[in-house]
């Protein structure tokens, strides 16, 4: 990347040049953007004090006696940076980035439950209706069971031997399971 105000080229948001601030890419992947190793298992510390770290170089404050398209720079920068932050510090949120690229999942469409899950947690959410206690070591049961296969699954990515097909499956299968979470949770 080269910097737009004095050509030299440039490795992160601010050009050690001149001191300009950089635009942030709009296809900028999260990691990249703190700076973070492309992994499930983050540090939750390291992850902090990279996005404290870059959310320094980048604050409006310090961009305030600068050009209108600076001080617009730093803002577009300190959305991205927090947006990073957001996605990646939560487990599931960091998962479905890893395996699909976004965010969040579709409103519609994404992968479906097989009709036995899907029977399975109507049921359950049927009972956890009615008696929620009746039900909440099966719910606890099968939130560890996708839990761990989720964790099996990111473990042997990051070793290498093998891919993220399916997470989004795994993952609409937590989707499924929170809402009879909620439901227990509220008894």
């Amino acid at each position: 990347m080269v910097c737009w105000k004095c050509h030299e080229g440039v490795q992160g948001p601010v050009c050690v040049g001149c001191g300009a601030i950089q635009p942030p890419r709009p296809d900028a992947d999260y990691f990249d953007v703190l700076g973070l190793e492309r992994r499930y298992h983050l540090d939750g510390r390291a992850l902090e004090k990279a996005f404290r770290a870059v959310s320094r170089k980048v604050h409006p404050d310090r961009f305030t006696k600068r050009a209108a398209v600076e001080r617009r720079m730093s803002l577009q920068w300190t959305a991205t940076v927090n947006t990073a932050r957001r996605v990646l510090k939560d487990p599931v949120t960091r998962a479905h980035y890893l395996a699909t690229g976004t965010a969040r999942p579709p409103e519609r469409g994404g992968p479906q439950p097989d009709p036995d899950f899907l029977e399975e947690m109507f049921e359950l959410q049927s009972e956890a209706r009615r008696a929620p206690e009746a039900v909440r070591d099966r719910v606890n049961t099968l939130r560890a069971d996708l839990d761990q296969a989720l964790e099996a699954r990111f473990t042997a990515w990051e070793a290498g031997e093998g891919d993220l097909d399916g997470v989004d499956l795994l993952l609409a299968h937590l989707r499924y399971l929170a809402t009879a979470e909620r439901l227990v949770d509220q008894s």
